[in-house]
């Protein structure tokens, strides 16, 4: 596939496919489908109904729930007009739900499936909310809507807000922006990264939770690449292994949950040809599970990659080339800084320390 050059916000690449591949699948869940024709005026629909709402640019909408191919075409929809998405952990405890919804200041909240009774009784504590949908009702308001003209977003404007996990007191909420989902895009592509080059027909399982960098960030990656998006509404092995069977190309998993995966019953009757790249992280991965995992899905690059939220994710990667299973000093390693980043280990006066020598990691980047 030629890969398209000039593409630099949620707009530009929402219009792009919608033009190029309209009959492309962009997003699958369940027993619903939509193609990035069809995710085109779904988005200004979206858009429409947070206006008619007093949902404007920079505005917060939250998200309450497990993942939704609503949400994904929610969030898309909020980087292209630049409001921005706010996931909240479904597995927190109603307070500190309640602490991230009154710091976000989110006019709307849409209450996935099972999460409707949280919503309302979270509700009364949140005096900027407009009005609370359910999951059901946001796609009946939506499919109301006639599709709203939109001014694009700029590459400065935010998308996306999560929360981090709150180390030295509450979660800190983290804004990215436009510029920060696709400001490395090109230099990845220009070093000639493989991996960031994509075949026509891709798929990508998106089954992290939503609200951490590794689950709404996979969706701009399946976005760039004009790949269809298989939404799982949570991490379940023999499910994945079904979407893998069904053609998946990429994704993303913590190490402990490819465990889970590769031993699952299903696995050895698992067709894992087209599996081009498994992209893990979290945690570094184990030597023996390496083994057993190039065992069961030979034809795979195993990727780690190492980030954190306030980078947009990725800033370093460990590429397939260096996985070895006899086992390296880089696999202790989280790999290299991709094209476009700059990393340094510094002490406590901001010096860069010496090779070998324990201290603080800093980066940038031209995103």
């Amino acid at each position: 596939m030629t890969e398209p050059a000039g593409l630099h916000t949620f707009d530009h690449w929402i219009t792009h496919w919608a033009h190029e591949r309209p009959d492309a699948i962009a997003y699958v869940q369940d027993l619903r489908v939509m193609t990035y024709g069809e995710l085109e005026p779904w988005t200004r629909q979206i858009a429409a109904l947070f206006a008619a709402n007093g949902v404007h640019r920079g505005d917060r909408v939250a998200w309450i729930g497990k993942n939704a191919d609503l949400y994904y075409q929610m969030f898309l929809a909020c980087g292209r007009i630049g409001v921005v998405m706010v996931p909240v952990g479904w597995r927190l405890a109603p307070p500190e739900m309640a602490y991230i919804l009154k710091d976000t200041h989110a006019k709307l909240v849409i209450a996935g499936e099972g999460f409707e009774a949280l919503a309302q009784q979270l509700a009364p504590e949140l005096p900027d909310v407009v009005k609370v949908y359910t999951e059901a009702e946001a796609r009946a308001a939506i499919a109301a809507s006639e599709p709203l003209a939109v001014e694009p977003a700029g590459h400065d404007d935010g998308a996306l807000q999560l929360y981090t996990s709150g180390t030295t007191g509450n979660p800190k909420g983290v804004v990215l922006t436009n510029r920060n989902f696709f400001g490395l895009r090109q230099a990845g592509l220009d070093a000639g990264q493989p991996w960031s080059h994509w075949d026509d027909g891709e798929a990508i399982m998106l089954c992290m939770p939503c609200a951490h960098i590794g689950g709404t960030g996979l969706s701009v990656v399946a976005l760039t690449g004009g790949a269809r998006g298989i939404v799982h509404a949570e991490f379940d092995p023999g499910k994945a292994l079904d979407a893998i069977g069904q053609g998946i190309t990429r994704f993303f998993i913590v190490p402990a949950a490819l465990q889970m995966v590769i031993q699952h019953p299903k696995a050895a009757e698992t067709d894992f040809s087209r599996l081009k790249y498994v992209m893990y992280g979290a945690a570094p991965i184990p030597l023996e599970l390496l083994r057993e995992a190039v065992t069961t899905i030979p034809n795979a690059g195993f990727m780690q990659c190492y980030g954190m939220t306030e980078t947009t994710g990725t800033i370093c990667v460990l590429p397939p080339d260096d996985h070895d299973l006899v086992g390296n000093e880089r696999m202790r390693s989280a790999g290299r800084a991709v094209p476009g980043v700059e990393v340094r280990i510094v002490d406590a006066a901001g010096d860069e320390v010496p090779l070998g020598t324990v201290g603080e990691i800093v980066t940038r980047s031209t995103a």
